[in-house]
């Protein structure tokens, strides 16, 4: 047995994970994509100041947040594993939540009605719910030292998940109907292609991992393997940069004017990332 150079990690990791992930892929996966997603969101945010690049920049830092604690669910020890993989629902669903909300202030330029914020915030009070209540993880395999989510629980994510993709979609198509000028019909239709297809990446790997455990597929719910295409369910976020970098090449999205040139290489850059996480 190979013993960890640091108490933090978990012998589980050291012994079995390495055998099935390689810490690099979810070096780049994870922390690539959070560092991806600050960058831009840090940037746009302070070039534009608009209210759709402030919700822009709250669901970057989510998704980081988020993308950083699934890293850390792969390596830690046990207990601090399981208490980061604990709160990872609450952080997708506000990420959810907060790309409608970026959506709507993107297309609308001004906030969404009160009632509509409300009513899309409220979303989070189950799962903070379960979460207090530690009702999520509630089964405990003792060789693997890993838990398994709630399936009631996992089946309520993935109803909110397609209800947020639904809702994207359906926005998307009313006010890309609603516009006048082709400008504002592309410019509508690349934001909320770009947001659906990033909500959807992650649902779809959800979904998929739900499943296999669901109906305990070659006998992987009580292993990790389940899990190990997870990663790639944080593929949507560059995708959403690029079409969202490619906006602001071509039309100047959020009045952000730059050199077409160092437009164009963002978006590349993000194009480039996502060939790597395939690679």
């Amino acid at each position: 047995m190979i013993t960890p150079p640091f108490s933090f990690i978990s012998a589980y990791y050291w012994t079995i994970v390495v055998k099935m992930i390689s810490i690099y892929f979810l070096a780049y996966a994870d922390i690539g994509a959070a560092v991806l997603a600050i960058a831009f969101g840090t940037f746009l945010f302070i070039k534009a100041k608009r209210l759709s690049s402030f919700y822009l920049f709250l669901l970057c830092t989510i998704f980081a947040i988020y993308s950083f604690g699934d890293f850390a669910t792969w390596i830690l020890s046990e207990d601090l594993g399981m208490s980061v993989w604990s709160v990872l629902d609450v952080l997708s669903v506000s990420f959810f939540i907060l790309s409608f909300w970026f959506l709507y202030t993107f297309v609308k330029e001004r906030d969404l009605p009160m009632w509509l914020k409300v009513l899309t915030a409220s979303a989070l009070i189950p799962t903070l719910v379960v979460t207090a209540l530690s009702i999520n993880l509630n089964t405990w395999v003792v060789p693997s030292g890993m838990a398994i989510d709630n399936a009631v629980v996992a089946n309520y994510h993935s109803c909110l998940y397609g209800f947020f993709i639904l809702l994207t979609i359906i926005f998307t198509i009313i006010e890309y109907r609603k516009a006048l000028d082709t400008v504002n019909k592309k410019k509508i239709a690349l934001a909320g292609i770009g947001v659906a297809t990033f909500l959807f990446a992650y649902f779809f790997v959800y979904a998929i991992v739900n499943f296999v455990i669901a109906i305990n597929l070659w006998n992987l719910a009580l292993t990790g393997y389940a899990y190990i295409i997870s990663p790639y369910a944080l593929f949507g976020m560059p995708i959403l940069l690029a079409f969202l970098g490619y906006l602001i090449a071509k039309y100047q999205a959020f009045d952000v004017r730059l050199i077409k040139s160092i437009a164009y290489m963002i978006v590349l850059m993000v194009l480039l990332f996502i060939g790597l996480f395939f690679a």
